[in-house]
């Protein structure tokens, strides 16, 4: 049960199934432009850099809450929930002006995710790949390939539930086999398998916030207490104003808390 699956992923590793999950890709010389226009957070970062952000209305309300991974100069990934695929992808696909140099592609049927987390996630991960992720080679907040058994998978160091963890892009015509190579491993391990009313249940526990249930387009990132995920500092983007002036009148009014 959740309950369970709570308490094996604080200590052992968890293995949980998050493909409904959706994925895009943008690419172009202009995609880092139109996604610093969108987005609160910088994404001007390096190759291999995991970004969590926002993307924002005019009010400075949140309309995405999503994470985007640089895979190049002119390619990112970007990660949201199931529930605003259609609703997300269009958003961002009309930011983007006629003119410019960028390809909006919906990958999701063909990258399932799987999701190692708990303190042993490591372990089982360098076991079967003989990769170095410590946290020297491999920060929270990074991406990197790497191969398991005998497929490339995408690694992004990230946690849901507030474990260590990683997220697993793997090509379809690979999922079932990087399943079994992590279920075989995984056994010395401890490794279970989890839902998501146990995801849910720790995401809460943790204070992460989820877009429909605690947050939605009326809620600023300050309201949300997601401040932190703003860079102030960038000269320009979709709700910046708004934003700023909530700030300087000593907003928020009301404060999202657990």
């Amino acid at each position: 049960d959740a309950k369970a699956e709570c308490l094996n992923t604080a200590e052992n590793v968890t293995l949980f199934d998050q493909s409904c999950f959706a994925k895009f890709r943008l690419d172009g010389r202009d995609a880092l432009v139109i996604l610093n226009q969108v987005s609160a957070n910088q994404m001007d970062v390096p190759v291999g850099k995991v970004v969590y952000t926002q993307w924002l209305n005019d009010r400075g309300g949140i309309e995405a809450d999503v994470t985007i991974t640089r895979l190049s100069e002119t390619s990112f990934l970007i990660v949201t929930i199931v529930g605003s695929q259609t609703r997300d992808f269009n958003w961002l696909r009309r930011s983007i002006p006629d003119d410019a140099h960028a390809f909006l592609t919906d990958i999701s049927s063909g990258l399932p995710m799987l999701a190692l987390m708990g303190p042993r996630s490591r372990e089982l991960l360098e076991k079967v790949t003989g990769a170095d992720l410590s946290n020297e080679s491999m920060p929270f907040g990074t991406s990197r390939m790497i191969d398991i058994g005998y497929a490339p998978v995408r690694v992004n160091r990230l946690t849901y539930v507030g474990e260590l963890g990683y997220e697993l892009f793997i090509e379809a015509d690979f999922a079932q086999h990087v399943f079994d190579v992590l279920v075989e491993a995984g056994a010395e391990f401890g490794l279970q398998h989890g839902g998501f009313f146990a995801i849910n249940s720790m995401r809460m526990e943790k204070g992460y916030r989820h877009w429909g249930h605690d947050i939605g387009e009326e809620d600023t990132p300050l309201q949300a207490g997601l401040g932190f995920a703003v860079d102030w500092q960038k000269p320009d983007f979709r709700g910046r104003d708004a934003l700023l002036r909530a700030r300087e009148a000593g907003m928020p009014t009301r404060r999202l808390v657990q």
